[in-house]
């Protein structure tokens, strides 16, 4: 997919260098995916490979496991963007 079929980042609204992004992990669950511009795409990644392993594994069960920690990464930078908007508004 290219930016003008994806029109803005799920976490920051960034309409800039939107691209595909694996929320469960390529080698894991490759179907679910969500755009994110570059910033978060690169945050998201540095956060993944300090918890997760995505190296394809043959176990389907481990690759559950696996799609699970990295949706669960994904999750918790939502809601820091969540936490941060709530900030902003309070003043």
């Amino acid at each position: 997919m290219n930016a003008t079929s994806l029109t803005r980042c799920v976490l920051c609204g960034s309409r800039r260098k939107v691209h595909k992004h694996h929320v469960g992990a390529q080698n894991h669950i490759p179907w679910l995916t969500m755009p994110l511009c570059e910033p978060c795409h690169e945050n998201f990644h540095a956060k993944f490979r300090q918890s997760v392993d995505y190296q394809f594994t043959p176990n389907s069960k481990m690759r559950l496991v696996r799609a699970m920690q990295a949706v669960l990464v994904f999750l918790w930078m939502l809601l820091e963007m969540l936490l941060k908007e709530m900030r902003s508004e309070a003043g």
